[in-house]
C-alpha cells in the first residue's frame, strides 16, 4: 500500500497537490479526477480497475497489505509458480525458479480465480453470511428494546 493515498501520485510527481478521487491497485497510487480521465484512456492503463478512495479506505488491513510488487526486486509480479505456490517477478524466475516447470502468466491465474465456481460460491456464501449477521443484529436490538419496556 502506498504511504499517502489521499494525494494524487501523478500530480505529486509533478510537484502539484491534488486530492485523490480513486485508487489504482495496479499502479499502486491514488489519482485525482483529471488524472483518472487520462488513466482510463491511456493505452497502458485503460484496462486497470480503479476504486473510489472512500471504498478503498474501508477495505480490511489484510487486503491493503497485498502487494503486486516483489519485495526482493521491487518489480511487478508477472508469473505464478505452481510448484512453490507464489507469484514471481522476472528476476525471481531467473534467481530462484529457473528449474521450475509449472510457471503460469499471473494474469491468466487471476482470470481463472475470478471466474472459477469456487470464487463465485465463496462470494455468494459471504453475501449470505453478511445478510445473516445483519438480521441477527436487528433481532438483538429488538430484543434489547423489548426487555427495557418490561
Amino acid at each position: 500500500m502506498a504511504t499517502n493515498l489521499t494525494i494524487c501520485g501523478i500530480c505529486d510527481f509533478r510537484q502539484t497537490t491534488r486530492a485523490s478521487a480513486v485508487w489504482c491497485s495496479e499502479c499502486d497510487e491514488g489519482l485525482c479526477q483529471k488524472c483518472t480521465e487520462h488513466h482510463s484512456i491511456s493505452k497502458a492503463t485503460r484496462g486497470h480497475c480503479t476504486v473510489s478512495i472512500d471504498k478503498y479506505k474501508k477495505l480490511p488491513p489484510t487486503i491493503l497489505e497485498i502487494t503486486q510488487t516483489c519485495k526482493c526486486h521491487s518489480e511487478k509480479f508477472q508469473i505464478y509458480c505452481n510448484k512453490h505456490d507464489c507469484p514471481c517477478c522476472k528476476k525471481c524466475i531467473v534467481d530462484t525458479h529457473n528449474e521450475c516447470k509449472d510457471l503460469i502468466d499471473i494474469d491468466d491465474v487471476l482470470k481463472e480465480v475470478k471466474s472459477s465456481n469456487a470464487f463465485v460460491d465463496i462470494e455468494c456464501n459471504l453475501t449470505e453470511i453478511s445478510e445473516n449477521i445483519k438480521r441477527i443484529r436487528k433481532n438483538k436490538r429488538k430484543c434489547r428494546v423489548g426487555n427495557k419496556n418490561d
